[in-house]
């Protein structure tokens, strides 16, 4: 299948499950004499949670056990944002912040704290979901179900991703939730030695914690009425944080995806706007859309993403109409580019992560998984579990590029720039198939070549940072998986 279908069908299943924990929360809901609060939040932590990999249906099943709990702990959180809202913020902020800390004990603890965030992240879409009924025991049983409703379809939406052979699109949850065998992090960081300072993901938590207080701060002061979008872009801009210029292409994005949807939804007033059933086609329509190029450029995410608020305002009847609707969609631009500015400052002046030393880390655990393809067999860690991790690695390499391109753009070709290093580095993975599918591992002799090129590649990654020397060994290790080699051509 063309990779641009099967991110195609892949979006498509996603926000299937979407919709489909929409309808069925809104059905109960509404059966039950409540609101709609609950609805949006089982489609927001459906289109979410579909969005993640899981390494098993095990993985999954423990996810979804926890995901309930963690939902009504999120929820209480969201109640404090409008009873109490500088208690909420104090809980909100510790509960996005403090997952991003525990990545650095990896494996499961990382894992579940990339769970925490998936309802947090929805309360912020619907920070009053809790208040429903008036009868406190059936809300809290709302809540609840709003996540097993969300879990019970994604379940069914990943099994049909199975039957359709494709993987719904996913995004890596966190550091240390990359490969498993090979990535070998002790050798990649023998191999870049790191600072006496911080962990990474103690800094990037620090990061969170202070953008996501300033947000609310300013987010009260200067947009009362659309608070959250402040924080919401915040935490968006610094979520992930691969380096500092990666929040700022992404706060870039987000923006320009903010001004198009308002475009957007400003235009269908002057047309025809959609009501009723249409409404609902247009939103889920507009989401698959943003999905579905999200892995080109996450400004169309965000360009949906505003369109379908606007529109849910809309159908709901909480949006305003005539001229006020500028104002209110321009004062939300706003509120989106101070949350932008304040992730930005957040990245570049609270304890920051540069993008070049994420380079070079991911670089090097490419090159520790690439060495442990060619190292001498050993059953405990099967040939092809090595290839799998080797190509995860190189993903995550990957996903650094879009910004270093950027980067480029603006700076010109004049020198060797960690794009470079990138785009050798990904040239690669083709060769490594290429040898694997040709002569295997190869003799004694050929391995030791390729393993003292692999070592020449990690040796070039030490500080200080010289992306001429990396490009050139990257470029002689990728000649000699090739045959090319000074002593292996052909």
């Amino acid at each position: 299948m063309h990779p641009v279908a099967r991110a195609g069908l892949s979006a498509l299943i996603s926000v299937a499950a979407a919709a489909g924990a929409c309808a069925t929360m809104w059905w109960i809901a509404v059966a039950v004499g409540g609101g709609y609060g609950t609805a949006v939040l089982a489609t927001v932590v459906a289109l979410t949670l579909s969005r993640r990999t899981f390494a098993s249906r095990g993985e999954f099943a423990r996810s979804a056990a926890l995901l309930p709990v963690i939902g009504l702990v999120a929820a209480g959180v969201g109640w404090l944002l409008v009873a109490a809202p500088v208690v909420g913020a104090v809980a909100f902020v510790a509960g996005m912040s403090v997952p991003i800390w525990m990545r650095r004990f990896g494996g499961r603890i990382a894992r579940l704290g990339a769970l925490v965030t998936l309802p947090f992240t929805a309360i912020l879409v619907a920070p009053g979901a809790g208040a429903q009924t008036g009868r406190w025991w059936l809300d809290l049983v709302l809540l609840v179900g709003a996540s097993v409703v969300a879990v019970a379809w994604v379940a069914v939406a990943r099994e049909v991703g199975v039957l359709a052979g494709v993987a719904v699109v996913g995004e890596v949850a966190g550091a240390g939730e990359g490969a498993r065998a090979g990535e070998g992090a002790g050798a990649a960081a023998a191999a870049v030695p790191a600072p006496r300072r911080l962990p990474a993901s103690t800094r990037m938590a620090l990061q969170m914690a202070a953008a996501l207080a300033a947000a609310f701060v300013a987010g009260w002061l200067l947009f009362p009425d659309h608070a959250m979008w402040t924080v919401l872009t915040a935490f968006i801009v610094n979520s992930g944080n691969r380096g500092r210029g990666d929040v700022v292409h992404k706060s870039a994005l987000r923006v320009a995806g903010a001004l198009g949807g308002t475009i957007v939804a400003v235009a269908f007033t002057f047309v025809a706007e959609p009501t009723g059933m249409l409404a609902v086609v247009v939103i889920f329509a507009a989401l698959f859309v943003g999905t579905w190029l999200r892995g080109y450029s996450y400004a169309f995410w965000a360009l949906a993403v505003t369109l379908a608020v606007a529109l849910l305002q809309g159908l709901l009847g909480v949006a305003p109409t005539g001229a006020s609707l500028w104002a209110v969609l321009g004062e939300r631009v706003l509120a989106i580019v101070t949350g932008a500015v304040i992730g930005i400052a957040a990245a570049w002046f609270v304890l920051p992560v540069r993008s070049d030393d994420v380079v070079r880390k991911r670089l090097s655990e490419m090159l520790v998984a690439l060495g442990a393809v060619f190292a001498p067999a050993d059953p405990a860690v099967p040939q092809d579990e090595r290839v799998e991790a080797f190509r995860a690695s190189l993903a995550r390499v990957e996903q650094l590029a879009p910004v270093h391109r950027a980067r480029r753009a603006v700076g010109g070709r004049k020198t060797i720039r960690a794009i470079d290093c990138i785009e050798a580095a990904l040239a690669l993975g083709p060769a490594v198939d290429a040898r694997l599918a040709g002569d295997g591992v190869g003799g004694d002799a050929t391995t030791g070549r390729l393993r003292r090129a692999v070592g020449a590649a990690r040796k070039s990654l030490a500080a200080p940072v010289d992306f001429a020397r990396i490009h050139s060994t990257l470029l002689a290790l990728g000649a000699e998986l090739d045959g090319r080699g000074r002593d292996g051509g052909r």
